[in-house]
């Protein structure tokens, strides 16, 4: 699936509700929006990456290709990321390192190696999605009823995994079986209402509920989200500002919190952080395009380097 402006406004959309969460977190303030987004925020963006995903280029490239191609857009900003967060914040590093940041990563940085996760189990399990779906949908519930929504790792031996390798795979799933099966436009009211009940429903949960009264409240409100893809697609929706953050979401996703931790430095407020962090990683990625080995790098390329959807496995990244 090729690129698509409504797409690339709500990841846009998602980021900026990322990063007001994120402002929010490290100033210690208290809102309802914090909670209802974080509801939502990383599920959805995961459900757009299956949504996004070229299954048939996926399975028909090469291993080389594959890493080429995922490499130069995810894995090798990610790794960079990772090397300047863990030194920035003193980190403890080990010879065990290198395996327990993939497995266990630090602050953000979960999310580019749980896409990766998925992808890989999408290229190496030969089913279509609904059975991908199939298999996915009870590791998932299993996880979060048992752990909670809560990341964290899963038991406490060595090596544990991060709970979301194995919490988020009903979203990616579901996203790549609606790309497969679009919804009737008769049951876009059905979506919108379940959405809406789940949304509701996990609003009213701020104060607390058992793992499992979470669990179906977070999922009646994100796959029915999720379910409204093909739709949101379909109205070509732009607004300059978001479409530019949509397309630049890796750059922002990556490095918004040390902009922020920055700003936080000189004495910026919670409002101050947005205010400026937006803007400042906006002309930073504009800036590192300008030195295109760099761009690869940090996580800002110009799209136009990537192979064309036709030819290439596409996955949203963030």
């Amino acid at each position: 699936m090729g690129k698509n402006p409504s797409v690339d406004l709500l990841k846009g959309a998602l980021i900026l509700f990322v990063m007001i969460g994120h402002a929010m977190e490290i100033t210690h303030q208290q809102h309802p929006i914090l909670w209802i987004g974080a509801g939502f925020r990383m599920p959805l963006m995961i459900g757009i990456s299956g949504y996004l995903l070229n299954l048939a280029a996926l399975r028909a490239a090469s291993t080389r290709q594959l890493f080429a191609r995922y490499g130069r857009r995810m894995l090798i900003p990610w790794g960079v990321a990772m090397l300047v967060y863990v030194m920035a914040g003193g980190w403890p590093v080990g010879w065990t390192a290198p395996i327990d940041l993939l497995l266990l990563p630090p602050f953000h940085l979960w999310y580019v190696p749980v896409l990766f996760f998925l992808v890989m189990l999408a290229r190496l399990i030969p089913s279509p999605p609904i059975l991908l779906l199939a298999i996915g949908t009870p590791v998932s519930l299993f996880i979060m009823a048992s752990f909670g929504l809560n990341h964290g790792a899963i038991g406490t031996a060595p090596l544990a995994l991060d709970s979301r390798f194995l919490s988020y795979p009903v979203y990616f799933f579901f996203g790549m079986v609606i790309a497969e099966r679009e919804m009737p436009k008769r049951y876009l009211a059905v979506a919108l209402l379940v959405a809406g009940l789940g949304m509701s429903w996990w609003s009213g949960l701020a104060s607390g509920a058992s793992p499992v009264t979470l669990m179906a409240a977070r999922l009646l409100m994100c796959l029915g989200l999720i379910a409204l893809l093909p739709a949101i697609s379909a109205l070509q929706l732009r607004l300059a500002p978001l479409n530019a953050i949509g397309r630049e979401s890796l750059f922002f996703y990556l490095w918004h919190p040390m902009a922020m931790a920055l700003l936080m430095a000189g004495g910026t407020g919670t409002a101050g952080l947005l205010t400026l962090a937006v803007p400042g990683l906006f002309l930073a990625s504009r800036a590192i395009m300008r030195l295109p080995e760099l761009g690869r790098m940090l996580g800002a390329a110009p799209l136009q380097s990537a192979p064309p959807p036709s030819t290439a496995p596409v996955v949203q990244t963030v």
